[in-house]
């Protein structure tokens, strides 16, 4: 017998139910779990974990392999009520923290509100992953410059030690130009990237004042 789902209690019991038949509905169901299926609880769990309505469709083929047809209809109305807890705005700010890709899976009379909660939370991901891409820059080109100026250092002491011939110094004196040419670009981009990452930095600092309380 399918569960009404008119009670947060009775809502609960069906979020239970549809954790244990994940397992099923991940895999091929077998012919027992075709037909004993609650297709309500089935569509609540894919309603809740915000998976495209084609999803029954993965259901359906497996199911068809038994001679057993899913019950469209209370997979649907599971996955209606499923999709009101996904689609609340809460969750659609903790999926956008998180960097969770939205799909466009709410109904229109909640996309809304949805979508603004989770473009909220997702300019503050965006923002951290930006600062931490600049870190990343930044170290990685303070590595470039620390082997420059290694390598610039040794050509120095090369030109002006005694056992260096004429013409092999001709050639590092070029070589420590285009390195110090070199150095001069890297310190540079160094000092962009740490702007850029300043400039990130603010910009998480005016969202997650903005987002006090949410």
């Amino acid at each position: 017998m399918a569960l009404p789902f008119t009670t947060p209690a009775r809502l609960l019991a069906i979020a239970v139910i549809a954790l244990a038949l994940h397992g099923c509905a991940s895999k091929s169901m077998s012919r027992n779990e075709c037909a004993t299926a609650d297709w309500y609880a089935i569509g609540y769990e894919s309603g809740i974990r915000g998976q495209p309505e084609a999803q029954i469709s993965k259901h359906r083929k497996a199911c068809a392999e038994h001679g057993v047809t899913p019950d469209l209809k209370r997979f649907l109305e599971g996955r209606d009520v499923g999709l009101q807890r996904y689609c609340e705005p809460r969750n659609g700010y903790r999926l956008g923290r998180n960097g969770t890709n939205y799909e466009g899976i709410c109904p229109q009379r909640l996309d809304s509100e949805f979508t603004n909660a989770y473009r909220a939370g997702r300019e503050l991901y965006d923002a951290e992953q930006n600062i931490n891409r600049y870190g990343r820059r930044i170290k990685n080109r303070q590595s470039d410059l620390s082997a420059l100026n290694d390598d610039l250092a040794h050509k120095q002491a090369d030109i002006i030690a005694p056992a260096t011939p004429v013409a092999q110094r001709a050639l590092l004196l070029t070589e420590i130009i285009d390195l110090r040419d070199k150095i001069k670009n890297v310190e540079l981009d160094i000092q962009d990237a740490r702007l850029a990452r300043d400039r990130e930095r603010e910009l998480l600092q005016q969202l997650e004042r903005r987002d006090v309380g949410r």
